[in-house]
């Protein structure tokens, strides 16, 4: 399995896209079969598996997205330190990508929110969605942070340090050009206003007129 994995990582060093696509098939059968043996490389695989989500060979882009998902389902929170930068990557690819990557990045967000710790999800998509310029990237930010409210829970949030940016990133989305966008900041908004915390903080960063 070690030589597995340097092969892997020498084939996406390659310039052949071919074995690019050998290279990140290597990393997902050892994902399954073998994962204590990527743990202890988890910062260079996924570096290197991050890089070639941009490859302009759409079939190696998106078998680069499937892996992140492997490797987000597998490891769960020990990935917790890829995620901005991961999150950064893949949002790029929901609005600068054919069709079927778009898809794709999508699919890979929804697992990579589901399997990390909330907080740094959340941070994540503050950071990389809600603040984009591109109206499909924050209704994707918007659908997961809204998924990550309602599974995460109001209450568990609202002790947080970040609190505040998800209040203030509630209260921008509910206000998005989007309706899709703003259903779901208003649905968050709603689900905000139910706790003291948040309630104060909404109020802080929204004007009462908007609210």
């Amino acid at each position: 399995p070690q030589q597995s994995l340097l092969k892997a990582l020498s084939l996406l060093g390659s310039d052949d896209w071919e074995l690019k696509e050998k290279g990140l098939f290597s990393i997902r059968h050892l994902a399954g079969s073998h994962s204590e043996v990527l743990l202890c490389s988890l910062r260079d695989v996924c570096w290197a598996v991050t890089s070639e989500v941009t490859n302009l060979r759409s079939k190696v882009s998106y078998s680069a997205i499937i892996t992140l998902g492997e490797l987000f389902a597998t490891f769960k929170k020990d990935m917790d330190s890829e995620v901005d930068e991961v999150a950064q990557v893949l949002l790029q690819m929901v609005w600068n990508s054919p069709e079927f990557l778009q898809k794709a990045a999508t699919q890979t967000l929804g697992i990579v929110v589901e399997n990390v710790t909330p907080v740094r999800a959340m941070t994540a998509l503050v950071d990389s969605g809600v603040q984009s310029r591109h109206v499909q990237v924050r209704k994707c930010a918007a659908q997961l942070l809204l998924s990550l409210v309602e599974k995460t829970g109001v209450t568990k949030l609202a002790g947080k340090a970040r609190a505040e940016r998800l209040a203030h990133a509630a209260g921008k989305l509910a206000q998005d050009c989007d309706k899709d966008t703003r259903h779901c900041g208003q649905e968050m908004v709603k689900m905000l206003l139910n706790h003291q915390n948040f309630k104060r903080l909404l109020e802080q960063s929204v004007s009462a007129r908007d609210l």
